[in-house]
């Protein structure tokens, strides 16, 4: 048989119904290259998206499963860079016959609203100290600073090179073939892409795989299973290829616990730390847990609250071994958050590092008088009035009042480098080398010691269970935390309903509200934690966020 994988992005119907967990999707595959009935797999991904960390993990469990002698058959339809480097790790690629092929390369740009917020009256200070740490320059600038083009420029090369690197092995290409394809024609009918020799073949559903399938197979294909949707499935297939249940009546295997941590390292929102470091120690002390991996995205946001998730994770390796999994973006506070594993694992395409701090001061410059908004105040206490005004600050600060907060962010910057150094076991002057803010590609991290491998979180699971001390054998039993509630899956659906459902722990204020409902989650954050000092990254890494 032929087991269909169907990774389409398809809206469904059923609010309750199960979407692919890319954990389970890794051990569908998995589970198949040890299943002899399978022959090989139809990777149905016509519509799919994803972020370049999941399509390279991915693509690095498709090639596993090949490297047993089995075949993989790709179907794209509209299909970009990353999609279509995902599908060359199959023996063919047929594209449907009214699809598009884009061979655009990669970017990556930022967006500046200083003008915007001049025209508002809404002034900014930019409360930075180190080279690389630009977060505010969304707020203060037009245009990228020298550092932050050098940074974006060598993380852009790390990851441009690997995928090219990739694509010219899997379809034989030479330097000259991969320049012209990605530089002067770009973009491809289906018609074009086959004669240029980007995809094998032009059609759509079964009758063209099943022709596909019969030139890469000698032998008779019986039938086809599935794994996901079977509205959008090629084959049509309506028997479901499941995982087995792990343990049984009288058995207990052994547990590893999978958290999910993505968001912006918050006490309550986003990762919701204070929850979440308290699961993590209760899972420390359950007998039958033997690891922890911890799968984290995350931009970064309160150091207290990293700090939080980092003792947990401190207090959980002192039992168990606590294996963190990088996606897409684990840096600055999410690379706090990571420091004290006993093994961390990036793809290649993790933005990680990060290590520094910063704050930004919005205030009134002009708003409050365009809006008819007046401000007067009786002191006790030189700086009392430091937070005033309904939805920014009615002044800026002071010379003083920066010099304190100059202090104040040196001194959280020189914690977070006692602490890299003391959760990877490195020096810290070797720490600050790496430091001042600067962003690096997993492949970079690994080179300059901030990551312990790269891999899969399928490998991150492997490595747990190694220190573990688990035999590979053993059937583990995975189970993940936390497990979205009504109400998460209720947002997620409906995003507007977070505007009329406050989480019942959260304080809404005039300003939280206001800027709830104009703004972005992620700018809202911003705002609402105005003055705060931050491990922080700039608002375009919040939205890199996948899983």
């Amino acid at each position: 048989m032929y087991l269909e994988i169907n990774l389409n992005n398809v809206y469904s119907n059923n609010f309750f119904a199960r979407t692919n967990q890319p954990l389970e999707v890794f051990r569908v595959i998995e589970k198949a290259a040890n299943d002899e009935k399978v022959k090989g797999i139809i990777l149905n991904i016509g519509s799919f998206s994803g972020e370049r960390d999941y399509s390279w993990e991915l693509r690095n469990a498709l090639e596993k499963f090949k490297s047993g002698g089995k075949k993989i058959c790709a179907f794209i339809s509209n299909a970009d860079m990353d999609v279509y480097c995902l599908a060359s790790a199959a023996d063919k690629i047929v594209m449907d016959e009214l699809g598009t092929l884009s061979m655009l390369g990669y970017s990556m740009g930022r967006g500046y609203v200083r003008q915007t917020l001049e025209k508002l009256g809404i002034g900014v200070r930019e409360l930075r100290y180190f080279e690389y740490k630009s977060a505010a320059e969304t707020y203060t600038r037009d245009s990228m600073s020298d550092a932050d083009r050098r940074q974006y420029s060598d993380y852009l090369d790390d990851i441009f090179n690997l995928t090219r690197d990739t694509l010219k092995t899997a379809r034989n290409w030479t330097d000259e073939e991969f320049d012209i394809i990605l530089n002067k024609d770009f973009i491809y009918s289906a018609r074009d892409a086959k004669s240029r020799n980007l995809v094998d073949y032009v059609g759509r559903k079964i009758d063209v795989l099943y022709e596909v399938i019969k030139e890469m197979e000698s032998e008779e294909i019986k039938h086809f299973v599935l794994y996901g949707d079977s509205a959008s499935s090629l084959t049509g297939s309506r028997i479901n290829y499941t995982l087995p249940k792990a343990g049984g009546l009288f058995s207990r295997p052994p547990v590893i616990a999978v958290i999910y941590a993505d968001g912006q390292t918050d006490m309550q929102s986003g990762m919701a730390i204070l929850s979440l470091s308290e699961k993590i120690r209760e899972l420390a002390d359950n007998k039958r847990v033997k690891a922890i991996v911890i799968r984290i995205n995350s931009p970064g946001g309160s150091a207290e609250a990293a700090d939080y998730f980092a003792e947990a994770v401190s207090y959980a390796k002192q039992n168990k071994p606590v294996v963190v999994s990088m996606g897409q973006v684990a840096a600055s506070g999410g690379y706090w958050a990571s420091m004290n594993a006993s093994h961390i694992m990036a793809t290649p395409y993790t933005i990680t590092g990060s290590i520094g701090v910063i704050g930004s001061w919005f205030y009134d410059n002009g708003l409050y008088g365009r809006i008819g908004l007046s401000t007067d105040t009786i002191l006790r206490g030189a700086h009392s009035d430091l937070m005033t005004g309904a939805f920014v600050p009615y002044r800026n600060l002071t010379q003083l009042e920066e010099e304190r907060y100059k202090n104040y962010i040196l001194d959280i910057y020189r914690i977070f480098i006692e602490k890299v150094a003391a959760g990877r076991g490195i020096e810290a002057e070797k720490v600050e080398t790496v430091a001042q803010g600067r962003i690096f590609s997993g492949t970079k991290a690994l080179e300059i010691g901030l990551i312990d491998s790269i891999g899969t979180l399928s490998d991150a699971m492997r490595m747990a269970q190694k220190l573990a001390e688990i035999p590979e054998d053993k059937t583990v039993l995975y189970r993940k935390y936390p497990e979205p509630s009504f109400f998460e899956k209720l947002v997620n659906r409906f995003p507007f309903a977070k505007i009329l459902f406050k989480n019942k722990n959260s304080q809404t204020s005039t300003a939280s509200l206001f800027t709830g409902l104009f703004l972005s989650d992620d700018i809202s954050y911003r705002l609402e934690k105005n003055g705060q000092v931050m491990p922080i990254l700039p608002l375009e890494f919040s939205l890199l966020r996948n899983r």
